[in-house]
This record gives structure tokens, C-alpha cells and sequence, in this order.
């Protein structure tokens, strides 16, 4: 199984309640797909001797997306911010990560637009510079259904 090059990780996430998106309302998520069964999860994603992780954090009273790398093994890291900083009640969830050789690529969801929408970002050095975050499609309902599939060879 060490050997193996490839993962595949499914996730299928069910937004029960949507977010709350007019301003000076709270924002609600009914399930964050972070948790399960009560425990918080982080996505992580190796590629050789180098480990990635990336999760949404909201220290600052905003949610936004943080990245963490590791070139030795996980003994020590080097985080940054990998989102724009938020203000007021955007919310960024359901982060995900994948990594092959020198390229890392990090998705997330956010309601920064006003609706739910998703987001890709992508380093192909390994993660000493990242893209622009580039959104990827637009969804009219906040309460909605996805399937998302991270194939990495």
C-alpha cells in the first residue's frame, strides 16, 4: 500500500440549512463537513518527504482558509493564510487538499458573493507561492447537494 501512487478521496457533503447571507445577519451551517462524529478533521495530503494541510479557522471572529506545510516529515511547519481575509459574515468551509510531485491544490466553499460558490487555489512548487484564487462555478440555493472528487495519480 506504500507504494501505491494514487488516492482517491470522496466526499459527499449535504448542507441541510443554508448560510444566511444578508448583511448584518448571522451566518448558519447547519453541519460543517470539517466535523464527524463530533471531531474536527483536518485534510491532509503528502507527496514525497512533504506534508499539506489546509483548514478553515476562524481565530479573528471570521472563517478564512489557512494552509500548512511540512519538508520534514511533519516535525515542523510553515502556515500562511491561503484566503482573503474576511470581514462581516462570510463564512469559508469544507476545505479540501490533494498533492502530486511539486503540485498542491487547495478547495474550499464560500458565501463571499453573496451566494455559495466554490473556490481553487493551486502551487505548483510545491507551495512556496500559490495562485489566485480562481472561482470555479456559482450555485442559485444556499440548502443543495455536492459531490466532490479529488483524484490525485
Amino acid at each position: 500500500m506504500s507504494d501505491q501512487k494514487s488516492v482517491v478521496a470522496v466526499t459527499i457533503v449535504v448542507l441541510l440549512t443554508g448560510v444566511v447571507l444578508a448583511s448584518g445577519t448571522a451566518a448558519t451551517i447547519s453541519a460543517i463537513p470539517e466535523t464527524f462524529g463530533g471531531l474536527l478533521r483536518v485534510p491532509i495530503a503528502t507527496s514525497g518527504n512533504n506534508l499539506y494541510m489546509a483548514w478553515p479557522n476562524n481565530d479573528t471572529g471570521h472563517f478564512n482558509v489557512f494552509f500548512a506545510k511540512s519538508t520534514d516529515g511533519g516535525k515542523t511547519f510553515k502556515t500562511m493564510m491561503i484566503s482573503a481575509p474576511n470581514k462581516g459574515h462570510t463564512v469559508d468551509f469544507n476545505t479540501q487538499i490533494s498533492a502530486s510531485s511539486s503540485n498542491v491544490y487547495v478547495t474550499w466553499w464560500t458565501n463571499k458573493t453573496g451566494i455559495l460558490i466554490p473556490v481553487f487555489r493551486a502551487s505548483n512548487d510545491n507551495r512556496n507561492t500559490f495562485g489566485k484564487a480562481i472561482t470555479l462555478n456559482s450555485t442559485t440555493t444556499a440548502a443543495n447537494s455536492l459531490n466532490t472528487l479529488l483524484l490525485t495519480h
